[in-house]
Parts: structure tokens; sequence; C-alpha cells
């Protein structure tokens, strides 16, 4: 078998389907762009370096734009960076607060991990939201490696290409790589255990001792991350398989002898450590209130019916999921295969319990996605995917419809909120918009190969104006971003104190740091009256609260400045003004 697998430069392909080299007499531009597609994917994948250099390239281009230039986002990045940021400030590398308060919701992997690149800047805790940000760009990075990798492992360098450009195209992916959260890094280790699972079930001979020891780690650092979650689709997966075999005997040489205290040295020391500074609280919080809440209820309103992630993944996991949905009736049908089924362990079994549990964000459903990645392929390796039926036709119109409503509705709600028109934003949109069309027109061809490659290669446009064009410019949107910039012009001096009455979003803090006092219209006021460098930024519903508690000193003090944005969480156009001494 060439490193291809089994399907040749010139395959003869199932009836119905065109030859890659062949020009029948109909044959257009259309079919000559297809040809040359293939053929130039062929090329790329006869060397699994520069197939993988590529891949990587492409995965750069896609999560770059805009990774430096976002400000931070509200509500979890702001909480994680800002935590992050304490640490750094106190030289408490143990405890995990926010501001006072404890933040006894996730492990304290991604918080070193955060601290480590922002003092990679040289900056520490002064460095920018961006820096905390690389550890969810390096997970992104080695997701996308680490499915090419398995794509590669269970069929061939052009099946793990293909897998390895949807998640790099994907939006969630894209969303997760530029924000300071756990959710990118996780799907790196959970990817790394997966793949080291699919060795020891399809080879059957054991890991060398380097891969049995990464597995260990990457389990250690998973957990570390997120707690249980990578125990449990690791173990899910292990369950189902073993189900199928009636056997756990493939899982001899894992490595556990040395894998398990390598994996206890790397968790233990600091749940231990966290127990003793915080009487278990931490356990209890974590635990009892984040997780099992999360498990019994919708918490923070993010509560959704079973099914839920069904349909939103069809957006989210754009553009794998079109060419999922048309690859189903074949991955029904060779659901037996050794590679399919394994895919499916991973997805089903996990897949179930995120829809069963109330609490939905669409990032739970994020472990999964490399798996249907990999069905993807296997099934456009196949020349297998029903695109010929009309049903086939209209789900892949999702192909164009999300180019045309992303790159072209973006830059209109641009003008409608900031009433700025992007020029840029808008050629970007129509290039996507027309590659996305072009897509189409491709598969209705019957080149789905081509036609997916086109798809994959709207993402970059499609971001380069949405994160690097659109969204830095939606100023009403970044209210904190605008609060921190006119503090800093009219603050009294430079180490001037501020308070916040009737704003008090994580990012506000992380802007203005941690002092930051987050408070009402009369603890504004108390806090204006104390002495020192103060100012006060004083939402309008908070306004008069404010102004009847300064009293007769009301004259002393001045509205320098006014702000107004728009609040997402909440959905309302809110204003602040920002008072000091008169100066």
């Amino acid at each position: 078998m060439s490193d291809l697998g089994p399907f040749p430069l010139d395959p003869q392909s199932p009836p119905g389907y065109p030859r890659q080299n062949a020009t029948p007499p109909e044959a257009d531009w259309i079919t000559s762009l297809s040809d040359s597609i293939e053929s130039g994917l062929s090329k790329l994948c006869s060397s699994r370096t520069k197939s993988f250099i590529a891949l990587m390239l492409f995965a750069l281009i896609c999560f770059l734009p805009g990774f430096n230039s976002i400000p931070p986002v509200d509500r979890d990045e702001a909480r994680f960076a800002q935590a992050s940021k304490q640490m750094m400030e106190s030289g408490d590398y143990v405890d995990i607060r926010f501001q006072d308060g404890t933040r006894y919701k996730k492990p304290v992997g991604i918080y070193w991990l955060q601290v480590a690149s922002a003092e990679l800047t040289g900056k520490g805790a002064n460095a920018p939201i961006w820096a905390y940000r690389i550890p969810s760009l390096v997970g992104a990075l080695l997701s996308v490696g680490l499915t090419f990798l398995i794509g590669m492992r269970m069929g061939s360098v052009r099946s793990g290409m293909l897998a390895g450009l949807g998640m790099a195209a994907a939006i969630l992916l894209g969303v997760e790589a530029r924000l300071a959260k756990t959710d990118a890094m996780l799907l790196a280790t959970i990817l790394a255990v997966q793949w080291l699972i699919w060795e020891l079930y399809d080879l059957r001979s054991g890991l060398s001792k380097p891969k049995g020891a990464l597995l260990w780690i990457a389990l250690g650092v998973g957990v570390l991350i997120k707690g249980p979650i990578i125990l449990m689709v690791s173990s899910l997966t292990l369950i189902v398989l073993a189900i199928r075999e009636r056997s756990i005997g493939w899982l001899k040489g894992n490595g556990w002898k040395f894998g398990v205290p390598l994996f206890i040295l790397i968790t233990l020391p600091w749940f231990i450590a966290i127990g003793i500074k915080t009487d278990w609280a931490f356990f209890f919080d974590s635990v009892g209130q984040d997780m099992m809440a999360k498990v019994a209820t919708g918490k923070e309103s993010h509560g959704a019916p079973p099914g839920t992630y069904l349909g939103a993944s069809i957006g989210t996991f754009w553009p794998i999921s079109v060419f999922f949905i048309l690859s189903v009736v074949w991955i029904w049908k060779q659901r037996k295969q050794r590679t399919v089924f394994f895919a499916l362990a991973w997805i089903l079994p996990s897949w179930i319990i995120f829809e069963i549990v109330p609490t939905k964000l669409p990032h739970y459903v994020l472990p999964a996605m490399p798996a249907l990645a990999l069905l993807m392929a296997e099934a456009l390796e196949a020349r297998a995917t029903s695109w010929a039926s009309l049903w086939g036709r209209v789900v892949a119109l999702l192909i164009p419809i999300v180019a045309v409503v992303m790159g072209i509705g973006a830059p209109i709600g641009l003008i409608f909120l900031e009433g700025t028109i992007n020029p840029a934003a808008f050629g970007l949109g129509l290039v996507a918009s027309g590659l996305g069309l072009l897509s189409y027109a491709v598969l209705t061809r019957g080149r789905v190969m081509a036609a997916f490659v086109l798809s994959c290669l709207v993402a970059p446009i499609l971001y380069l104006s949405l994160h690097g064009t659109i969204f830095p410019e939606l100023r009403s949107v970044w209210i904190s971003n605008q609060l921190q910039e006119a503090a800093w012009k009219v603050k009294p001096c430079e180490s001037s104190e501020i308070a916040s009455a009737g704003y008090s979003e994580p990012s506000l803090v992380f802007l203005t740091g941690t002092d930051t006092v987050l408070t009402d219209g009369k603890g504004a006021a108390s806090f204006l009256l104390e002495a020192g460098c103060r100012l006060a930024i004083v939402e309008k519903r908070q306004e008069q609260a404010f102004l009847d508690a300064l009293g007769e000193s009301r004259e002393k003090f001045e509205q320098a400045t006014t702000v107004e944005g728009y609040k997402l969480n909440g959905g309302k156009w809110q204003t602040f003004g920002l008072y000091r001494y008169k100066m």
C-alpha cells in the first residue's frame, strides 16, 4: 500500500463518480479545476512531511487573524486570564482567585500554562490578553496535527490531510484557538490519548515506552486542565471497544506499571496542596457546586433540551458537518469496519451524555469533532458521499449559505452597530461567498473531494474578515476596552485607583487592574470621597444613587467624559460617566 493508502493517484471510481484523471467530453472549467485540486492534493500527500507542514501553515492562517487585536472576551476568557494574572502578582501558584474571591471551577493546569506564556513575553502580569491565548493557539495546532496523525494511522496520508483540513477550518476550533480558556488544550490531550488507544486497539502489540509514557502524561495533563472530562471520553471509548471485542486483552502493553505512578505524580501533588490550602473547599466548589449543578440543572441560563448539540453542530462544526451529513449512509453501512467503529465508539457515548446533561455550551462537544472529521475523511477517500440525491444537494447548500451569511452579513451588521463601512470586510466576504458557491457547483458535478477542499479554503478568508477586521472594530461591544481607554485619558494621576458602579464584567478588572473596585452607586460615591487619587465609572442607572450619596460634596467632582456601548451579556445599550475631583 502506498502512502496514499488503498486509493492510487488515478483510481477507478465507482459508477456515477468521475475518474480523477479522466476528461469526459462535456468537461468544462469546473471539471478542469476539480482535476487540478485533486491532483495537487494527491501530489502534496505523497510526502508526510510536506503534508504536515502545509497543514500547520493552513491552520495558522485560519487561527491568527484577530488573535492579538480582539480585546478580552467576557466572561470566561477574562476570568481565566485575570486569575492567571493574579498568580503572577501574588506569587501563589496553588490557589486560584479572581480579585478577593475564589475561582474553584477548574483545576490549575490552564492557569499554569497561561502564566508560562505570559512570562515568556517578558511582560509577566502586565502582558496583553493575546499572551494568555498562546496555550489555546498551541492546543488548537496540536489538535489539527494529531487529527492528521490519527487519520494517517487509520487510513492514509490523504485521509489525515482531509481530516486535518476540516479541523483547521472548523468554526468552533477557530473560536477556541483565540480564547484564553481550557478547551483547545484539553482537546489536544484527548487526541493524544485517543491516538494511543487506537494504536493499542489496531496493532495489538502494546506501546513502546515513550508512547506509553505519553499516554499517561496526556491523561494527567488533561485532568489538570479540566478534571474528569478526558477520563470520561477515553473510558467510554474503551468500554465500547471492549464490549465489541469481548476482551480487554488488547489493552496489554499500555505501560500502566510506570504510567499510573507518572499520572499520580502529575496530578496528585496539586490536588493535595489545594485541598490543604482551602480546607478542601476547592473540591466542594468544583465538584459539588459547579460540575454537579451542571449535571442536575441548566446552570447560568445555559440549559437546553436533548438534541440541541445535534442541531448546533451543523453550524459550529462547519464545514466538517456538511460533508459528514453527506457521508452518514456510507458510515452506517461501514459501521463494523474497524476504523469506523473506533470513531463511532469515540463519538456516540460521550455525545449522548452531553445531550442528556441540562447545561449546554457549544464547546462541550468539541472532543467529538476530530472523530467526525476522521469519518468524513474516510468517506471522501472512498468516494462514498451521498451528494446526488435531492436531500444531499439541499444539505450541500449549507456551504454557500454559511459563506454568504458570515461573509456579507457580518459587514452589514457592522454598519448597523457602528455606522462603519469596512471595504476590506466586504471584499473578503464577496471572495468567500464566491468560493462557497464554487464549492457547491463543484460538488454537484460529483467532485466531492475537490468541493471539500474549496469549502475549507473559504474558512481563512471568512476568518480574516470576521476576526481580523470586523470584530476589532465593534467598539460599541467592547465596553471594557472603551472604559479603560477613557479612564487612562482622564485619570487624575498615573496611579489612580478605579471603581465601577453598575458594570462588573471581568474584562474591566483584567484591563484596569486587580484592585478595581466593583460596587454600586453609593459605594462609588464613598470610594471617591475617601482620600486618594481616584476615578469612578458610573453606569447611568446608578447615577442618581451616586449623586445622592455625594450630597453637598458633589460640587467638588466633575464628569470628565462619557462612554456608551452595547452589552452583549444582557443585550442592552449602556451609558457611563467617568467622575473625578475637579481639576
